[in-house]
């Protein structure tokens, strides 16, 4: 892919570094620059997130990214350094990199830092395999990152340049992506936070204001693994509800053609085919739970109604409970935006199955097989 960034794009980055470094040289100043929890702002209420649940999110990422069992990390727009000041100690090199320094200086500074934790101050369009520090890694992630990116083919020229880096087998981590599917229904509930007594009328003024003046970027997930011939696999964020469970997903991408994409469900990149729906499976959500849960300890498939969206269903945080790949199973549904699709173990990045693995607390994969920030 032959892309050079325009000025504008450039600009844009920049403009969001100096607010960044902004953000955590006032943190520094406070004394609160350590606890990593900067700059996060429920975009909803436009109140700071809760700590609660910002621990959440860094230990149920965390666990993800444990489930895909990584050596060497290269970590691209670390921020405060909240996931690598877990996730670094336990992997052989660490590499973040950022555009601000202020954010991870207490970390870089820190005598006890892990050996293996190496920072670059860059933004995620300079990287090359000059800048890296030693072999390849065979995990990237791109965690909160994305939407902060001025546009599609910014990204594009990113995801290309870092699919490059990757070592073989090794797969590119997205985190937090924000779902353009479900974008509209962001932005009508934050139009009626801010005048709960509109009218339909005005509602529709509201949100097409909303939308206008949004600076982040928003995607369906599947478009940058087609665009790039990527083997793509989406997982919901399995946390208790908020935006960042509302509207974001991870995804993981691997190079590689398409021919062999999602032997499990048949059709390319489109996740796991259902082999039960939830309104066919009892009466009421009691049964219906029992019901899925045999269907998934049979190693079924089950398309279900994400109850953070739909008046009824499981949130995918309940339903990772219920299978025993944990949140490694719980898929975003590529045809209805409002679904999740439940799988009895973990999809690789390739569609095919992994192996089921011991989980942890909080119901994720933590070892074995393959594939085991809310904005501002």
């Amino acid at each position: 892919m032959n892309r050079t960034l325009t000025s504008a794009q450039v600009d844009r980055v920049d403009a969001w570094t100096t607010v960044y470094e902004e953000i955590y040289t006032d943190g520094h100043a406070r004394g609160t620059a350590a606890h990593g929890l900067e700059g996060w702002v429920d975009a909803l209420s436009g109140r700071p997130l809760p700590a609660e649940i910002m621990w959440e999110w860094r230990d149920v990422t965390v666990d993800r990214l444990r489930g895909l069992r990584p050596a060497r990390v290269l970590d691209v727009g670390t921020g405060t350094g909240m996931i690598a000041r877990v996730l670094a100690p336990e992997v052989r090199s660490y590499h973040a990199v950022d555009p601000t320094l202020a954010g991870v200086r207490d970390l870089i500074d820190d005598p006890e830092r892990p050996a293996g934790l190496t920072f670059d101050r860059c933004a995620a369009h300079e990287l090359s395999p000059q800048s890296l520090p030693g072999d390849r890694p065979d995990l990237i992630l791109l965690n909160s990152v994305v939407h902060y990116f001025p546009d599609r083919d910014y990204l594009d020229v990113v995801l290309t340049n870092l699919l490059d880096l990757l070592a073989p087998g090794g797969v590119l981590f997205l985190g937090d992506l924000r779902d353009a599917r479900r974008d509209p229904r962001r932005l009508r509930e934050r139009a009626l936070r801010s005048e709960p007594w509109a009218d339909p009328h005005r509602l529709d003024e509201l949100v097409a204001d909303l939308a206008r003046r949004d600076r982040e970027l928003a995607l369906d997930p599947w478009e940058p693994g087609e665009s790039l011939g990527a083997h793509t696999t989406v997982l919901a964020r399995c946390l208790q509800d908020s935006d960042l469970a509302r509207y974001r997903v991870d995804v993981l991408l691997r190079p590689g053609g398409r021919e062999s994409v999602d032997q499990v469900a048949g059709d390319h990149d489109a996740g796991p085919r259902a082999t039960h729906r939830w309104e066919d499976l009892g009466d009421d959500e009691r049964i219906r739970e029992a019901e899925a849960r045999a269907v998934l300890s049979a190693d079924g498939v089950v398309d279900v109604p994400d109850g953070l969206a739909c008046p009824f269903g499981p949130s995918a945080r309940e339903a990772a409970g219920w299978t025993p790949a944990g949140s490694a199973g719980v898929h975003m549904s590529r045809y209805a935006p409002d679904r999740l699709i439940l799988t009895a173990q973990p999809l690789t990045p390739t569609g095919r199955r992994g192996r089921t693995a011991d989980r942890g607390k909080t119901g994720d994969l933590t070892r074995g097989g393959h594939f085991a920030r809310e904005s501002q």
